[in-house]
């Protein structure tokens, strides 16, 4: 092995999907609240959206199928697909120096890295960052006003821009009155759902703060793995550390009633279970890493599919300036 790794790979279907679609849509913890699809066929996907069902029994009937059209009323939205690529070059050297590094670290001899490991290891690498750019396009992108990777697709904000404004409260700077705002404008159908509430890291700092100055904390929930998670009124909160980052990357192109400015990362959404729809057609494509001589650099590409949905407008409420 010289001082540089020369090896070409190419993923299989098989392990692509097992390092790059695994974690990005299965094992993703963020997701694990949504309804993860991963075997679209084509460009989109059509989903009922469903309204309050209800009035669905009736006396027995020997005939023909009866049912109101009143009673399975429902209307449709379309999760569409977004073909995205990632591309990425790494001087040859520093890629080197990394895996040595690894490999010393787990007590591996040089000798011993074969492809697979090699291909492991990449993966491990890549997804840092791939990881990053998945969770700004899932909740911040916006294809039509975004920037940057941001404009890559549209994401859960942009979803959610045509909730009805009584969903949506105004930050006020004093996280207890905000959260309980928050409560009252929920509709009848995300009150009766089981929620979670994603807030930004400045957000769950003053929560913890003004918890603090009023010596409550009976907002935590203490979790089998004994780390302390925030909670109010019963509905598990989620801190996004990518929130704030990503809202002081976009803030200037960030949807109408999303969080609106660089200085300005207070938010909270409010969603029930399964009321997002994530998809993709679990094909990666054309994954690949070369060493190119001409510049020195170790090259990655890959392609894969992503697109997002709000099933039902009445089942968020959000928090922002």
């Amino acid at each position: 092995m010289a001082n540089i790794i020369s090896t070409s790979l190419s993923w299989n279907q098989e392990d692509a999907a097992k390092y790059f679609l695994q974690p990005l849509f299965i094992s993703n913890n963020d997701l694990d609240f949504f309804d993860v699809m991963t075997n679209i066929s084509g460009a989109n996907i059509v989903l009922d959206k469903y309204s309050a069902m209800k009035d669905v029994t009736n006396a027995l009937n020997t005939g023909d199928f009866s049912a109101d059209a009143q009673q399975s009323a429902n209307t449709n939205i379309t999760l569409s697909l977004t073909r995205l690529e990632v591309e990425h070059a790494q001087q040859a050297h520093a890629l080197f120096n990394h895996i040595k590094s690894t490999l010393m670290r787990q007590g591996i001899e040089r000798n011993n890295l074969d492809g697979t490991l090699l291909m492991q290891m990449i993966s491990e690498l890549l997804m840092g960052g791939i990881k990053r750019d998945f969770s700004t396009i899932l909740w911040f992108g916006d294809a039509t006003l975004g920037a940057g990777t941001q404009r890559l697709a549209n994401g859960i904000w942009d979803a959610a821009d045509g909730i009805d404004a009584a969903q949506q409260v105004a930050y006020t700077g004093t996280v207890l009155t905000d959260l309980a705002a928050l409560m009252t404008a929920r509709t009848n159908e995300l009150a009766g759902s089981d929620q979670v509430m994603f807030v930004s890291r400045s957000f769950a700092d003053k929560y913890k703060a003004e918890l603090t100055s009023k010596g409550v904390n009976n907002a935590y929930v203490d979790l089998q793995n004994g780390i302390e998670n925030l909670s109010y009124n019963g509905i598990p909160m989620r801190v996004m550390m990518d929130f704030d980052v990503n809202i002081a990357a976009y803030g200037a192109t960030l949807p109408a009633n999303g969080p609106t400015g660089i200085d300005k990362t207070e938010c909270a959404f409010l969603v029930a279970r399964d009321a997002i729809a994530v998809g993709t057609d679990w094909d990666v494509q054309n994954v690949d890493m070369w060493y190119d001589v001409n510049s020195k650099e170790n090259r990655f590409r890959m392609n894969y599919s992503f697109g997002c949905a709000l099933k039902d407008n009445s089942l968020v409420a959000t928090i922002t300036y």
